[in-house]
């Protein structure tokens, strides 16, 4: 019998080794799908971008940070959302953080659009964590009537 099935044959888990394998590349894959999502430069909110005839909507999640620590920038078609969030966890003697998933630091995200933006009549507003942008087209890109003159 060779040493795989004597082995098998011991164990009430066959695989033992292959179980160790797969979770170590589990974890791995997970390590990589975190670094990807937050990237390098920090922690990025989730967004919902609508468009209407009239212009777009723009909503980001950023649960914990403070009008205060978000910009918007808005030049021509490309509108850039960046800040920063800041979570405090406690430290001091005997405290012992078990579990840390929220994550601080800067995020920045630029979205190009399809028009112009009317630059001012765009506004911003933040309630209960949600950034909501309204971001009208500008007025050369809306749709027009146009008279038809009898001669």
């Amino acid at each position: 019998m060779n040493s795989f099935l004597r082995h098998a044959t011991r164990s009430p888990h066959p695989f033992p080794s292959l179980a160790r394998e797969l979770q170590r590349e589990m974890s791995q894959a997970m390590r990589s799908f975190d670094s990807a999502y937050h990237g390098p430069r920090g922690v990025y909110p989730p967004v919902n971008l609508s468009e209407s005839e009239e212009g777009y909507v723009l909503t980001a999640e950023l649960p914990g940070v403070s009008p205060e620590d978000i910009d918007v920038q808005i030049e021509g078609a490309t509108v850039t959302l960046s800040g920063q969030r800041k979570v405090e966890y406690a430290a001091g003697d005997g405290v012992a953080i078990h579990r840390r998933e929220r994550q601080s630091g800067n995020f920045r995200r630029a979205f190009e659009l399809p028009a112009e933006i009317d630059l001012d009549r765009a506004r911003a507003s933040h309630k209960n964590g949600v950034l909501t942008l309204e971001l009208p087209k500008s007025p050369a890109l809306q749709p027009r009537q146009i008279e038809i003159e009898t001669r």
